[in-house]
C-alpha cells in the first residue's frame, strides 16, 4: 500500500461518505470542518487524522464534535472573538464520536490488512446510528443542559462550564463550581518535565509551586460578571 494509494482510500471516504452525510444534514463545510446553526448553538464536527500517520502503513482518522454559542466563547474569555465559521476547539463543549459509538475514543484505520470498504460502511453506520441521534436531540443551550447531566466525559473548560451553568439556570451549581475553582487556582501548582539527553539519560524537572495568576483573574472576573462573593 503506497502513500498514495491510502491517501486516496481516505479522500473517497471523506467524499463519498462524510461530506454526503453532513450535507444532507443541512451542514455547511470549510475544509474538513463542518457546521449547523441551529437555535441559539452552532453543532459543530471536523475530521481529524493522527499525526502519527505514516502513510506508509497506515491512515487513522477520528471524529471530534462541539456545541458552539458565541455569547458563552465571549463570556468565558472576557472578550469578543468573532468567529463566521466555528470549529470544534472553538466549542464550550466538546467530545469525540467514539464517546457514543464505542464508549471510548476511536480511530478508523486505512491500511493494506484492512478492507477499504468496510471502513466507508463502519464510518457511515457510526455516522447515522450516534452522531445524527445526537445532533437531533442536542439543538439548543437547554437541550444542552440535559446533555451536561447525562454526559460527564466531556471537554468543558472551567470558565465555559461557569458560564454555561449561569446561562441556563443553574445558578446554585454556577455558584458552588465557581468557588470550588477559585480555591483551585490559588493553589500553588508545579509542573514537571522529562528531558531526554543525545546519550540516553533522561532528567525530569519540577517547577517551583506557582499559582497561575491568568487563572486567578479570570475567575474573579467571573464572579464579578455574576456578583458571586468568592
Amino acid at each position: 500500500m503506497t502513500p498514495e494509494n491510502l491517501k486516496t482510500d481516505f479522500d473517497e471516504i471523506f467524499k463519498g461518505v462524510i461530506i454526503p452525510f453532513f450535507k444532507e444534514l443541512g451542514f455547511k463545510r470549510k475544509t474538513q470542518h463542518f457546521a449547523r446553526q441551529t437555535n441559539d448553538i452552532t453543532q459543530c464536527c471536523n475530521v481529524q487524522k493522527s499525526q502519527w500517520n505514516s502513510y506508509h502503513d497506515s491512515l487513522s482518522f477520528t471524529f471530534n464534535l462541539g456545541f458552539y454559542n458565541e455569547a458563552i466563547r465571549t463570556l468565558s474569555w472576557g472578550q469578543e472573538i468573532p468567529t463566521d465559521f466555528p470549529k470544534t476547539t472553538d466549542c464550550f463543549i466538546q467530545d469525540r464520536l467514539g464517546t457514543y459509538s464505542h464508549k471510548h475514543d476511536n480511530w478508523y484505520e486505512l491500511s493494506k490488512r484492512i478492507d477499504r470498504n468496510k471502513v466507508a460502511e463502519r464510518v457511515k453506520s457510526d455516522l447515522e446510528n450516534y452522531l445524527m441521534p445526537l445532533f437531533d436531540d442536542y439543538k439548543s443551550l437547554s437541550d444542552l443542559k440535559q446533555f451536561s447531566e447525562r454526559n460527564t466525559g466531556f471537554l468543558l473548560s472551567p470558565y465555559g462550564q461557569i458560564v454555561f451553568l449561569m446561562m441556563t439556570g443553574q445558578i446554585e451549581k454556577g455558584k458552588q463550581f465557581i468557588k470550588e475553582q477559585y480555591k483551585i487556582a490559588l493553589t500553588p501548582q508545579t509542573t514537571t518535565q522529562t528531558i531526554n539527553y543525545p546519550d540516553g539519560r533522561s532528567e525530569v524537572k519540577t517547577s517551583k509551586p506557582y499559582i497561575n495568576q491568568s487563572y486567578v483573574d479570570n475567575i474573579e472576573r467571573l464572579a464579578k460578571q455574576y456578583d458571586i462573593g468568592l
